[in-house]
């Protein structure tokens, strides 16, 4: 059962992965131009317009889906493909290390929303009491005060924390290795071409097993990762 609470916190997460995949993509176009390639900058996608990175499967059906239907605490997404030309890198490796920035912009960007909570909760008044209501609220929509006791710069740490978890959340999600994904992408520049070749025709099908595998995979690895965010972010 959906609170008006409930969908208004879905929505601000909905918001802000749209805008995590558009950092994501912007970045794996931005580090592919640097390493030789302009295929991405030449196509449009050294932008951080969400329009020019939309996936119907990725930014539309997976969030909604992953949600409503799965029950997933926070929503997965993905943007369309950047599209690289691999002959185009002056490196025989630049192509991994292009689809590499992706999930490492998505870290540094957690690490720096990390870093300003932590500068507000020991320079604004109220905050550092506060700090306790983000975990539940943002990962299981459970408020745990009373709204009017939280100062007013609470949107902002929310907003913050928000961050943090859909950018963890979707650096894992994006090693998966599957076609659609950086990780499937990283996992057929090594195979063998035949191999290669068969894994991306399964696209379609793996779209499917994305949706029944991809939160099990997905926590082993983000429970812990955000536990130590959550450490920091408590404790220091």
């Amino acid at each position: 059962m959906f609170t008006p609470l409930n969908l208004a916190l879905i929505a601000f997460e909905l918001v802000v992965l749209v805008l995590v995949i558009s950092l994501h993509d912007c970045a794996q176009a931005w580090a592919a131009n640097r390493l030789g390639d302009p295929t991405p900058r030449m196509l449009g996608r050294l932008s951080l317009n969400p329009a020019k990175h939309f996936d119907p499967w990725g930014m539309a059906i997976s969030p909604l889906l992953s949600v409503f239907l799965f029950a997933n605490p926070l929503p997965f997404g993905w943007g369309a493909p950047v599209p690289m030309t691999s002959r185009n890198f002056r490196w025989k490796y630049g192509e991994t290390l292009a689809l590499l920035a992706g999930p490492a912009t998505q870290v540094l960007v957690a690490m720096l929303s990390l870093l300003v909570l932590l500068v507000l909760k020991h320079t604004v008044s109220g905050v550092a009491e506060s700090i306790d209501a983000l975990v539940p609220l943002v990962l299981y929509h459970s408020p745990v005060v009373d709204s009017s006791a939280l100062p007013g710069i609470f949107p902002l740490l929310l907003l913050l924390y928000t961050i943090i978890t859909v950018n963890l959340l979707m650096c894992i999600v994006n090693f998966l290795p599957v076609p659609f994904l950086d990780g499937g992408r990283i996992l057929i520049e090594f195979l063998p071409y035949n191999a290669a070749q068969a894994l991306e025709r399964s696209s379609f099908y793996f779209v499917f097993l994305f949706f029944i595998l991809a939160r099990p995979l997905t926590m082993v690895f983000f429970v812990p990762l955000l536990g130590i965010f959550n450490s920091v972010l408590l404790h220091m």
